[in-house]
């Protein structure tokens, strides 16, 4: 499980368990590896819900890793955020920052999916919103350096959105460091954006 969640944050596995209802009514036969006797369906549902959590798990632990205390952003930073120190220790917390200021990030955007992560094939959407001409937002968020799976992560998102609604769709990834890989990837997609927020490190001494 480490070394796939190493290569893709384990996406290959995830998509290896995905068996939808359409599947199950055609009676399609089980796309994994694993021996399943009974409902393929339920089973399968089973098994993605754990890897998911271990995902989470792994993405909780890393981030806790790279826990940093940061102040109000510096003028020449990604200002996203203005409200004095913030603790950005995990992915959760920089969303729940960005959804209260997400005009922030662009003028005119909308939160659209009722202040929860959105559930959709390929995973959970951190923030999905609508820009002014109406267009889908998906927007993943990273807390530490996006690696080129990041790019990918999106546009998967962004796949799921466009098949569940035939609508126009773009997608944002938003980190404080990007993968060479991560910006050669998304420079040949014009509907991806990449966005950086800065900070600055602050101290205070301890009294003794």
């Amino acid at each position: 499980m480490d070394s796939l969640y190493d290569q893709d944050e384990l996406q290959s596995l995830l998509e290896e368990l995905a068996y939808s209802s359409e599947d199950q009514r055609r009676n399609r036969p089980n796309p994994s590896r694993l021996t399943i006797n009974g409902d393929v369906r339920n089973n399968l549902a089973s098994y993605k819900a754990a890897v998911q959590k271990y995902a989470r798990f792994r993405q909780d632990f890393e981030l806790e890793s790279a826990r940093i205390e940061v102040s109000t952003p510096a003028s020449d930073a990604v200002d996203l955020l203005a409200e004095g120190d913030r603790t950005f220790s995990m992915e959760r917390d920089l969303q729940a920052a960005l959804r209260k200021e997400i005009s922030q990030l662009e003028a005119g955007l909308v939160i659209a999916d009722g202040g929860a992560e959105k559930a959709v094939a390929s995973g959970r959407i951190d923030i999905l919103a609508k820009d002014p001409s109406g267009a889908w937002v998906v927007i993943e968020l990273k807390a530490v350096k996006a690696p080129r799976d990041a790019v990918a992560q999106l546009l998967a998102y962004m796949g799921d959105i466009l098949a569940e609604t035939n609508e126009s769709v773009r997608g944002i990834l938003i980190a404080p460091d990007f993968d060479a890989r991560a910006l050669s990837a998304a420079r040949v997609v014009p509907s991806v954006k990449l966005v950086s927020y800065g900070f600055r490190f602050s101290f205070s001494p301890l009294a003794a």
